[in-house]
């Protein structure tokens, strides 16, 4: 409930009260016979009435702006501030589990002699894979909105409907929030050594290596994953929730001005 109608109701009540107060009163100084009450008791209750009738005037003189100074103060620099002010808390979290696999072809590791001579020169063409497949779970990143990039002609009233249009500029990943998991627990590296690998690991210690370099990865793997179009738009969805729920309370709270819906577009601009 806007703070116009809370007023209203307010003022309503009082009318109510005070009304119904002076009418026992002047009741209570008719049974006791009270000479000379009934001139000062009107005047009492007129000038009563009069302050509760500028009050109701006034509250519903502010309900009933007219639609260009609602729409003026929408787009007026206050509002703006505002919403830049609090925006900066909106901000969408996600949770991302990252699927990378890697596919190594190699072939059999023959010295540079013996990789020209006929029968080796076979071996040496001949190649195989290693596969390796990591899952993390419960990566973390966060996305935020630029709103120093959000100016007046971003923002839309229509009086007939209620409705707020926003457009804002588009998320943006904040790659110095990225939290890659570390707990081993949670990352799983999975090998399917071809036959080289399989004869040679042993002493090479190449898919190990593999293995670590997979991992040394991960942060560029977690953000591409956030850029991704999928996460990009659950990112959206969240960040424009968390941006009606503040732009409706402003506008009630600072603009006395009940929004029926605010719709957000993300990286857009307004159409007259």
């Amino acid at each position: 409930m806007s703070n116009s109608s809370k007023n209203i109701r307010l003022v309503l009540a009082l009318n109510v009260f005070w009304y119904t107060f002076m009418i026992l009163l002047g009741w209570v100084l008719h049974r006791n016979e009270v000479v000379g009450y009934v001139f000062p008791l009107i005047i009492l209750t007129l000038l009563g009435g009069a302050f509760l009738g500028i009050w109701m005037f006034n509250c519903l003189k502010r309900r009933a702006l007219p639609v260009s100074v609602k729409e003026d103060w929408f787009r007026s620099g206050s509002f703006i501030e505002a919403l830049r002010s609090d925006v900066r808390l909106v901000v969408a979290r996600v949770s991302l589990c990252v699927v990378e696999e890697w596919k190594i072809s190699r072939g059999l590791p023959l010295p540079p002699v013996l990789s020209e001579m006929p029968f080796f020169n076979i071996l040496s063409r001949m190649r195989d894979e290693t596969t390796l497949r990591m899952v993390a779970r419960d990566n973390r990143v966060q996305y935020y909105l630029p709103m120093d990039k959000l100016f007046a002609e971003n923002v839309h009233w229509d009086a007939v409907t209620g409705k707020l249009t926003l457009y804002v500029p588009d998320l943006q990943l904040d790659e110095e929030l990225v939290e890659v998991q570390t707990d081993p627990s949670k990352i799983w590296i999975m090998t399917e050594k071809g036959f080289y690998d399989r004869m040679t690991d042993w002493f090479s210690g190449e898919t190990f290596r593999n293995q670590e370099l997979m991992r040394g990865k991960l942060r560029d793997l977690v953000v591409k994953e956030a850029r991704s179009a999928e996460n990009l738009a659950l990112a959206r969805r969240n960040a424009a929730q968390e941006l009606k729920l503040v732009a409706k309370a402003l506008a009630e709270r600072t603009g006395e001005t009940h929004v029926a819906d605010v719709e957000v577009h993300f990286g857009e601009k307004i159409l007259n």
